[in-house]
Order: structure tokens, then sequence, then C-alpha cells
């Protein structure tokens, strides 16, 4: 038989582990979703870059060319690795109250740069010019770093970066032609060795898909500003006649035909504008 005494000790013992599970799934209810931090993230961005030459590369009649390698199309595509995390309020107010974003992250890029433009129209005298057309292309393999700075979840956000990396020589060749002389044309087909670029870059990205539950955006759109510093050294080249397809090679400090620049290095830089998206995974 149990003593009433008893009874009420069991029924107040009862009572306190309910309101303790109960404050528990309360609890439970009330944490926040995980945070879903960005594991990499991958770009892809076009755009287009203004450049000059250090050198002269001739004239247009009266006016002076100063041609750059780095001026035309820009074709690029990055890989992005977090290396610092850091935590920042929630602006737009979901439950989790800070959102997980990148503060510095490493960058490896590759990409198409074609370029155009250049051509010269120099006079050689008794009314007769020539005219060289100047192309060029490369492909980048670059290792970078980016610090950035975040406005909040779901808001923009800010970063610099800079790296470098070798420019590999996909295509540089210059085509000459003569006013007075058309059968005498040729081409300068370039072979010059890998060169080493630096860049910096500052960029601005805008989040497309933000989740407050997740507190991170799958895709993102950005626009970024990029300064490269290149210089490319020639240090001879096949020279091609058009007429009969007969191939020598010239050293461009012996050149005859070879106006401007008597000079092995190439050095150029270019300021390019590109738009891309960003897609990350967490």
């Amino acid at each position: 038989m149990i003593r009433p005494t008893g009874l009420l000790r069991r029924i107040a013992l009862c009572a306190m582990l309910i309101m303790v599970s109960n404050v528990l799934r309360a609890q439970d209810a009330d944490q926040p979703p995980a945070e879903l931090p960005t594991l990499f993230s991958v770009k892809a961005s076009a755009g287009y870059g203004l450049g000059r030459g250090r050198q002269l590369y001739g004239y247009d009649g009266s006016s002076e060319v100063w041609w750059s390698t780095g001026q035309g199309v820009k074709l690029n595509i990055a890989l992005d690795l977090p290396l610092i995390p850091v935590d920042v309020v929630d602006s737009l107010g979901s439950a989790s109250g800070t959102v997980p974003v990148v503060g510095l992250e490493l960058e490896a890029a590759t990409g198409y740069l074609p370029s155009t433009g250049g051509t010269t129209n120099d006079p050689l005298g008794n009314g007769s010019f020539q005219t060289t057309t100047r192309s060029a292309s490369y492909i980048p393999v670059t290792l970078g770093l980016n610090a950035r700075t975040n406005f909040g979840g779901g808001l923009p956000s800010v970063y610099i970066g800079a790296g470098g990396g070798v420019y590999i020589v996909g295509n540089y060749q210059e085509n000459v032609t003569y006013s007075n002389n058309p059968s005498a044309s040729f081409t300068r087909q370039m072979h010059p060795p890998i060169p080493f670029g630096l860049y910096g870059a500052l960029g601005f990205e805008l989040p497309l898909m933000y989740d407050p539950n997740d507190a991170n955006s799958m895709f993102d759109l950005f626009a970024e500003v990029r300064l490269t510093e290149m210089t490319a050294y020639v240090y001879n080249y096949d020279v091609t006649l058009n007429s009969n397809s007969s191939t020598t090679q010239q050293n461009p400090l012996y050149d005859p035909a070879q106006l401007y620049p008597k000079d092995q290095a190439r050095s150029a830089s270019n300021v390019a504008l590109s738009i891309g998206f960003k897609y990350n995974l967490y």
C-alpha cells in the first residue's frame, strides 16, 4: 500500500521530468538551422581589356600606335577555395543570426585571352606603306589570394585580390604587306618563351539565390576589374613569304623589315572589366 506522502513524491517527480522534457524540446525547436559554409566556388566570366605596350609599335599615318598584347576579349574560369571563414550578422534576419562567409580564399584560374588590334601603316617613302597587323592569344595559368568583406547575409560583398602566373602563348604573329609590292608580303610567327605576369583585382559580388535557412547563396553575380602586367621576350621568329611559303629565321634586333620595336622585350599592361557567375557548393 502506497502512503499519501510517497504518492505525492512520485507525482512531483513525474511533473518535474515532464517539465524538463518540455524545456529541452522547446530549446531544440528554437535551435537555428545549421549554417552551411562554402566548400568551394567555381567562377566563369567574360569581358574586355584595354591596354598598351611600353614600346612604340609604329605609326598609322602620323599617329603613334602603342599596341598591347593584353587588349581584347577575356574569357576566364576560376576555382576558389576558402582559407579563412568568418561569421557576419545576417541582415536579412534568418533564424541563424550569423552567416558563414569567406574572409580569405585561394583562387586558381585559367582562360583564353585573344588579342586584336595594333595595325600600323608606316610610310616607306615614294608614297608606299608597310602595313603590319598583329594578333596574339594567351592561356593564363594563375594563382592568387582574395580578401573579402561582406555586408551581411544576402547582401553584396567586395573583394580585392592579387596573384600571378604564366601566360602560355597560343598564337603570336604579325602579317606584313607592302602597298607598292604585294608579292613581298610575309608573316612573322613568334616563338617567345612562356611569359610571367602579375595581376591585381577588385571585385563586387551580388547573391542571386540566397537561402536564409542555409545562410548561403548557391549562385552569385560578380563583376571584376583586373590590372595585369606582363612581359614577353621575342628572341627570334620565323618569317614565311606568302608568295612561295619559304621560311627563314630572324632576330628582331637585326631584321630590316622590323621598324618598331627594335627590342626583344615586349612589355604590356591592360585593365580588363569582366562580368560572370559564381557557383558556390556548400
